[in-house]
């Protein structure tokens, strides 16, 4: 088994400025896009972020959302509570 960063109980996997949330064999995931970065001291951070819930079966496509927000945490905490919402609701 693969050791990913996991965010309240669902990996994250990141590619360039792509960062997938959820697991793979769940009927929808995350995809959050680094839009924007901002240097803070010696780092850059992302900014501007797209959330993006994608279904898995296109037929669940009415249940899909999008969005863009500023910071990290509120992008990736949105993604959460979107995911959560589809999967448990």
């Amino acid at each position: 088994m693969a050791n990913f960063l996991y965010y309240r109980g669902f990996p994250l996997i990141r590619s360039g400025n792509t960062i997938f949330y959820g697991s793979a064999g769940d009927a929808f995931a995350a995809k959050l896009t680094i839009k924007e970065t901002k240097r803070i001291a010696d780092a850059e951070v992302p900014n501007k972020i797209m959330v993006q819930l994608l279904p898995k079966n296109p037929a669940d496509v009415a249940k899909a959302r999008k969005g863009e927000y500023t910071g990290f945490y509120e992008a990736l905490d949105t993604a959460h509570v979107w995911l959560t919402d589809v999967l448990f609701g």
